[in-house]
């Protein structure tokens, strides 16, 4: 192509360049790439928590249902309700719900249905998680879920 094999003054360095660019816009791309994999990593993680809470939250709801409306024994046919102000647990010995607490408030108002007054419960559950280890793919933040339910007892007494 040439006639003497070489390069014309001009011409000379522009391989260089051309793997300068190169590197550079394969440098961003990286950089872009990793970017990306950590904020997906984060948003895994708050949607791992936010089930977590949501489901702490509904646990400590059936917990208190639960203590609410106790099962009819023989022995017992008729228990005791325990609407409590406030009840706060962090559910020791479950390994699924490490590092969440919940806090259930009950507030009991009278309720007429169909000409029968009976108690009503207004159950409110806030599931909170969020464990004290941070590093860079595990920030350290809190994730609360709250869910609501109202129950009454239908008029047995």
């Amino acid at each position: 192509m040439f006639p003497n094999g070489r390069l014309p003054r001009k011409m000379r360095g522009s391989a260089l360049m051309i793997a300068l660019f190169v590197i550079v816009v394969m440098a961003l791309l990286a950089a872009a790439l990793g970017r990306l994999l950590t904020d997906s990593s984060e948003q895994n993680t708050v949607e791992v928590r936010s089930l977590r809470a949501l489901l702490a939250a509904q646990s400590g709801l059936e917990i208190s249902l639960y203590r609410l409306f106790p099962r009819r024994t023989l022995a017992q046919p008729q228990p005791p309700a325990r609407c409590e102000t406030l009840f706060t647990t962090d559910f020791p010995g479950n390994p699924g719900l490490v590092g969440c607490q919940v806090q259930v408030r009950c507030v009991m108002a009278p309720v007429t249905y169909n000409g029968v007054v009976s108690n009503g419960y207004r159950l409110t559950s806030e599931g909170t998680c969020s464990i004290g280890v941070s590093d860079a793919l595990n920030p350290d933040f809190s994730v609360q879920r709250t869910v609501t339910v109202a129950a009454y007892d239908g008029g047995v007494r």
